[in-house]
C-alpha cells in the first residue's frame, strides 16, 4: 500500500512537471551522482529545485559548487585523474571542450537524446536556440546540454543619450561618434570594455566578425595577419584608448558592469547575461535608466553578435550514466528552463521565452526581442577554436593591451600570430 501511495504521488509530480508519464523516470533509483557547479546565475537558480528530481527518479545528487577560477581547475582534475568519482559538471564547449573531447574526457550525447529509453518524449532537442546546440557541439558530436545561452548586446544609458539628442548606435560607426559625443559629459566615460588581456578576447571577437575576420584559415593557420583583424583591433583598442575609462587594460565585465552600475559610462557592449546586474536597484544606481539594443553591424553590414554558452556535461569514466542522464535532461527541460530565465539568467530554449508566464512578468521585453532575434544567428565560436585555448588566449591578450596601449596594431598581431602559429603546429 505504502509503495502505491508513493508511486501515486511520483505520478501526479510528474504530471505536474510537463513530464510524460509513460517515461520511467525511476529506472537509476537507488544510485548517487556526484555534479561540479560553478557560482553562477543558473546555479543559484536551479539548486532550490533539485529535491524536485531526487523525488522524481530516486537518485541523489550531491552539488559541489567553487567559484569559477577553483571550479574549473577543479573540473580538469577531476576529469584528469580518470577515477569516475565525477560524473556531470558544467562546461563552456568554447573553452575547454576541445581539450576535453580530444583527451576523451567527455561522453557524446546524441546517442542518449536518439534513446526513448532513456530520454523523456518532452525533451524537444529542436527548442534549444541553433547557437545553443553548435555551441554545445564539438566536430560533430553533441558533449553537452545548453544550461544557459548568452548574447553580446549594447547597454546604453537612456536618459544621456535621450539629453544629448544621440541616436542609439545600429553600426560601428554609429558606436564610435557616440562614445565620443558622450565622453566626458556629465561625469561618465563615452564607453567601456573588457581591456584585461585574455579576458578581452571573447569581446573582441564580434567586432572581429563585424569586420569580416575570423580564428583560422581552412589549413589551421593563425589568421591574425589579416588586414580585417588588424583593422577590428584598431577599431577596439581605439575606443578604448579614446573615450574608455582609467585604467582599461585592468578591467574585465566585472569591472565594467560595476562602473555602468555606478553611472561612470554612457554605455559597453557584453553579455546579456549582466542585465541582472544593471537593472536591479539593489546593485545599480542607475537601474530605471538602462537601455538594451542589438550588437551594432560592422563594416561588412551585418550584425555579428556572439553566443556564450554554459552546458551540463558528462563525464566519460562516469560509474551512473543513466542517473546522470536523467539529471541532465531534468535540468535542462522546458520548465526549468522558464525557472531560471523568470529569475534573469538567459535561457537556451526558445519555449522559456516565449511562455506566456515570462511574458506576462517580462519587465524589459526590449531585452528579451533581442536576445530572441539574435540567438537565431549568433556565432557561438567567441574563442580560438584551438585545443590550447587558454595559451592563445594570453598570446592574443598580449597583443590587445600593447594596441589599448597605443602600440602599433600590426606588429603586435604578428607576434600574436606566429606564437600562435607554434601552439597549432603541437595540436597537429
Amino acid at each position: 500500500m505504502k509503495r502505491k501511495l508513493v508511486l501515486g504521488i511520483a505520478a501526479l509530480m510528474v504530471g505536474s512537471l510537463g513530464l510524460a508519464q509513460n517515461f520511467n523516470w525511476e529506472q537509476a533509483r537507488g544510485s548517487q551522482i556526484r555534479v561540479l557547479l560553478n557560482q553562477h546565475p543558473w546555479t543559484t537558480a536551479i539548486t532550490p529545485f533539485l529535491p524536485e528530481f531526487e523525488r522524481l527518479s530516486g537518485v541523489k545528487v550531491v552539488v559541489e559548487t567553487f567559484p569559477e577560477a577553483q571550479f574549473r581547475n577543479k573540473v580538469l582534475v577531476e576529469l584528469a585523474s580518470g577515477t569516475g568519482a565525477l560524473d556531470a559538471f558544467m562546461l563552456t564547449p568554447n573553452q575547454e571542450g576541445n581539450l576535453y573531447l580530444r583527451s576523451g574526457w567527455l561522453e557524446p550525447l546524441s546517442s542518449y537524446v536518439g534513446n526513448p529509453a532513456l530520454t523523456a518524449p518532452g525533451f524537444d532537442q529542436a527548442d534549444f536556440f541553433p547557437a545553443s546546440i553548435r555551441a554545445a557541439s564539438i566536430g560533430g558530436s553533441l558533449v553537452g546540454l545548453p544550461i544557459q545561452q548568452e548574447t553580446t548586446m549594447l547597454f546604453y544609458r537612456k536618459d544621456l543619450f535621450q539629453k544629448y539628442n544621440i541616436p542609439v548606435p545600429r553600426t560601428f560607426a554609429e558606436l564610435e561618434a557616440a562614445a565620443k559625443a558622450l565622453h566626458n559629459k556629465d561625469g561618465v566615460a563615452g564607453i567601456g570594455l573588457r581591456g584585461r588581456g585574455a579576458a578581452a578576447t571573447s569581446q573582441l571577437a564580434p567586432y572581429l566578425f563585424g569586420h569580416g575576420g575570423d580564428w583560422l584559415s581552412a589549413n589551421r593557420r593563425s589568421r591574425f595577419f589579416d588586414a580585417e583583424w588588424v583593422n577590428a583591433l584598431t577599431f577596439y583598442s581605439g575606443l578604448l584608448r579614446n573615450y574608455g575609462p582609467a585604467g582599461s587594460t585592468t578591467m574585465s565585465w566585472p569591472e565594467i558592469t560595476s562602473l555602468f552600475a555606478q553611472g561612470k559610462l554612457a554605455m559597453f557592449t557584453d553579455g546579456s547575461l549582466f542585465k541582472s546586474i544593471l537593472d536591479d536597484p539593489r546593485t545599480s544606481t542607475v537601474a530605471d535608466k538602462v537601455g538594451y539594443a542589438a550588437f551594432p553591424a560592422g563594416p561588412t553590414g551585418r550584425r555579428t553578435p556572439v553566443a556564450i554558452t554554459w552546458a551540463l556535461s558528462m563525464s566519460k569514466a562516469s560509474k551512473n550514466k543513466v542517473a546522470t542522464w536523467l539529471f541532465m535532461q531534468w535540468a535542462t527541460n522546458k520548465q526549468n528552463q522558464l525557472r531560471v530565465l523568470l529569475a534573469d539568467v538567459p535561457a537556451s530554449r526558445r519555449s522559456a521565452w516565449n511562455s506566456a508566464e515570462y511574458k506576462a512578468r517580462d519587465k524589459t521585453p526590449e531585452w528579451s526581442a533581442i536576445n530572441l532575434e539574435q540567438l537565431e544567428y549568433a556565432n557561438p565560436v567567441w574563442n580560438p577554436p584551438v585545443v590550447a585555448v587558454g595559451e592563445v588566449r594570453d598570446i592574443l591578450g598580449r597583443a590587445i593591451v600593447t594596441a589599448i596601449n597605443g602600440g602599433n596594431v600590426r606588429d603586435a598581431l604578428t607576434r600574436a600570430a606566429t606564437q600562435t602559429n607554434t601552439v597549432l603546429d603541437r595540436e597537429r
